[in-house]
């Protein structure tokens, strides 16, 4: 009866993989044994030596250990100062935050975003799913320059009830002489969770994801 076992077969370290891996700099212990074995073949004192050469060897080990000693402690610094900053920034859950996107978080037939017009303009907010498909149009009407709530009762175009979730949203502000008024958006959410990953401080909330750099304001 065959079986599905395999076989393999590893082979022996080789003299090479034994040897430590040579060193392209030279660090604090190789730089003392080099200044060691030069004493012992050389009088720096002695006829024909320069005595200033060995007070600049001597300065260049100091340097060299302080040099090291100095990024021993950035390094422990830096990791407290992470600690540090991250159990600060887990006291974000359970707090609004506004950041700075587009979409509707849809929960329990409610979702809303807020719209930052530079001039006054007819707005109309077209909603679409994950795949791109086109939920219900929200025609907002004339709004004036400056901040505005939008809002989505969850309702698609025939009337009927969508899944809780992320909607992506299009925004189309046409001026009074037609042409396109610039506007921002940002959302306001309650943070569920913070991750940490990847050198980076993220936000979760409702499904969606944010880096915290993303914040633009945070509230009770």
């Amino acid at each position: 009866m065959e079986t599905g076992m395999i076989s393999a077969t590893t082979a022996a370290p080789t003299t090479a993989s034994k040897t430590a891996t040579a060193k392209n700099s030279l660090d604090k212990d190789g730089f003392l044994k080099l200044l060691v074995a030069q004493l012992k073949n050389q009088d720096p004192t002695g006829a024909g030596q320069d005595p200033n050469a060995m007070v600049q060897q001597l300065t260049s080990f100091s340097s060299l250990e302080q040099a090291q000693q100095t990024n021993t402690l950035l390094t422990g610094l830096q990791a407290q100062t992470s600690g540090l900053f991250q159990a600060q920034t887990a006291s974000l859950v359970g707090r609004n935050v506004k950041v700075d996107g587009s979409g509707f978080n849809l929960k329990a037939g409610s979702a809303a975003m807020n719209l930052e017009l530079a001039a006054a303009a007819n707005v109309t907010v077209t909603v679409k799913d994950a795949n791109g498909k086109v939920i219900t149009t929200l025609p907002k009407g004339q709004l004036a320059r400056g901040i505005a709530a939008l809002s989505w009762n969850g309702l698609d175009a025939s009337g009927n009830p969508v899944p809780d979730g992320s909607y992506k949203v299009e925004v189309t502000a046409t001026g009074a002489d037609g042409k396109a008024v610039p506007y921002k958006t940002n959302l306001t959410m309650k943070v569920d969770a913070v991750t940490f990953r990847d050198g980076g401080i993220y936000l979760a909330s409702g499904g969606n994801v944010f880096a915290l750099a993303d914040v633009l304001e945070i509230t009770a």
